[in-house]
């Protein structure tokens, strides 16, 4: 009797568990397990997913294919393929409006033979662009604004941006950006004005570095450019940031800061700039943050908090021991929901660094998170981590924790929480984690191996912390049968939803009764719900 009633408790705590997330939608494509990967990017038409496929024979075309997808991942078109040029394949993409543009090159040389494709998403028709007068780079970034396509890369070991007008076929090369000891840590769009934004790093006056947000026009005249050459007290350096608007021309920036030479890390800075190019700053701490340790057990966590403590008492900052990089930005009308993750790098190649002025891990890309995808699959990072050597470069990171601080406009800061990582490990190089933020609720969602693992807070109390979820189908009389594991990539989509993506054999019986596996790319769509939670209570 005792045993059964052990079950029937373990089988009701699974299902209360289960019902925090919910594998409720699921769209699939015929294909192979380790063909290419669908890139996803969302638009105006909907989720746009799309790759370049070899096609069956002894030759080197490929084909390029899409769907559109809606909010419930119907496609009503299903899968549409084009020709590519042979020889060539896909390096960048971009969206305006209906309309998908596709960067393919002949080769990864930088003066490889290039076009790009623009897909009209409405009548299915495409049109191409011969790109034949663009530097030679090292590209990074492809962007595309007001039918002007906008190369990012290295030509000569220096940055360089140009802008490419795909009808009058003129090249204008970015004013200020071309330099030694110059980097560019962003760029944005701003359709609204017709203009682009960069944000830059150079080295200034006694080895530091000076911060520059400049604003060009579409021929690549600076109209605005906001300097940052003095920051917080002597020594100390803006280590990272992620630059976003606020609305009626106003922008901020959010960011680790620290001792750059030393590779100390010290806390967060906000910079608020107005429509002048007027700005100013806030500084954090961990004294700003009383759970900065939450990720601990209770007697780690207490002997880190006395450090601080004893550290805040001798009038110092306290110090962050490893990396502390801002990951993503929420905003409300009032506040900024901040996500933070600590980890540490190591690599085989000496003299390696990371960070805000590395020249593998400075630049933040507009294009969504390549969650799970190898840096050996991905044309932007194979550019990055050159293919000759970069079995000897590919660093590995170790993450140890993931975290969260809701700051009010006028600077307080309303709550902090963290969430552990449990040391793991991996040589994915961009944000990990994934942040939905609905009304005062916040979700933090992972995938390692074949287990997504989810953490929740309302109104910064952690309510759970690192749930563990298999992968489901949403067809329950199907199987999984194996799982590519480097395909795997996850994204918040938007509200409380996630987009799961990757290839698999699927197990299912066919009309005649018969066990059958196919092989598939997949999309599910995931929902969590905090409210479903019910904490671990044992029966009298």
């Amino acid at each position: 009797m005792k045993k059964s009633l052990l079950i029937f408790f373990l089988f009701i705590l699974g299902q209360q568990t289960f019902a925090q997330l919910k594998f409720i939608e699921r769209y699939e494509v015929a294909s192979e397990m380790n063909d290419p990967l669908f890139e996803m990017i969302d638009s105006k038409a909907g989720l746009i997913s799309f790759r370049t496929i070899p096609e069956k024979g002894l030759n080197f075309r490929k084909r390029f294919q899409y769907f559109i997808s809606d909010s419930s991942l119907n496609s009503t078109e299903g899968l549409v393929e084009f020709p590519v040029k042979e020889g060539y394949d896909m390096l960048g993409y971009d969206t305006e409006s209906n309309q998908l543009f596709v960067l393919f090159t002949k080769g990864y040389a930088v003066n490889s033979s290039k076009y790009i494709l623009q897909m009209n998403l409405k009548t299915k028709k495409g049109l191409e662009f011969v790109v034949d007068n663009v530097l030679d780079m090292e590209l990074v970034e492809f962007l595309v604004q007001d039918q002007k396509a906008i190369f990012m890369g290295t030509s000569d070991s220096r940055p360089v941006l140009q802008i490419h007008d795909l009808i009058s076929k003129s090249v204008h090369t970015l004013q200020g950006i071309y330099g030694n000891d110059t980097q560019i840590l962003q760029i944005r769009k701003m359709p609204e004005t017709n203009s682009l934004e960069v944000v830059l790093s150079r080295k200034g006056s006694y080895r530091n570095r000076d911060l520059l947000i400049n604003t060009y026009d579409m021929i690549g005249n600076v109209i605005q450019e906001v300097k940052v050459d003095q920051f917080a007290d002597p020594g100390q350096e803006i280590m990272d940031g992620i630059l976003l608007s606020t609305g009626n021309y106003q922008e901020v920036m959010v960011g680790a800061y620290g001792l750059d030479r030393k590779n100390s890390y010290q806390g967060m800075y906000i910079m608020d700039i107005n429509e002048f190019g007027e700005f100013e700053f806030k500084l954090y701490t961990l004294e700003d943050f009383p759970n900065f340790y939450n990720y601990l057990n209770e007697k780690q966590k207490g002997k880190r908090d006395a450090e601080v403590e004893k550290e805040l008492d001798r009038k110092r900052i306290p110090g962050i021991n490893n990396l502390y990089s801002i990951r993503d930005i929420r905003q409300t009308p009032n506040a900024y929901f901040i996500y933070f993750d600590q980890f540490t790098v190591t690599s085989s190649r000496s003299g390696f660094q990371n960070g805000m002025y590395s020249p593998t891990g400075g630049y933040r890309y507009d294009r969504w998170s390549r969650m799970g995808t190898t840096i050996l699959n991905d044309p932007y990072l194979s550019s990055r981590f050159p293919m000759s050597n970069s079995y000897q470069t590919i660093p590995e990171y170790r993450y140890i924790s993931a975290h969260f601080v809701k700051v009010a406009k006028t600077g307080q800061v309303l709550w902090d929480n963290a969430t552990s990582y449990n040391e793991m490990v991996t040589t994915y190089p961009e944000a990990f984690g994934e942040v939905a933020v609905v009304g005062e609720d916040l979700y933090h969602m992972f995938v390692e191996d074949q287990i997504i693992k989810l953490s929740f807070f309302r109104n910064g109390e952690k309510i759970f912390e690192n749930q563990e979820f298999e992968l489901a189908l949403t067809n329950e009389i199907e199987r999984i049968r194996d799982t590519n594991l480097e395909s795997l990539r996850l994204i918040h989509w938007y509200d409380r939803y996630y987009l799961l993506s990757g290839t698999q054999r699927i197990r299912y019986l066919n009309e005649e009764g018969f066990d059958k596996i196919r092989e598939v790319y997949f999309l599910t769509k995931i929902v969590v719900d905090g409210d479903l939670y019910q904490p671990e209570q044992l029966p009298d």
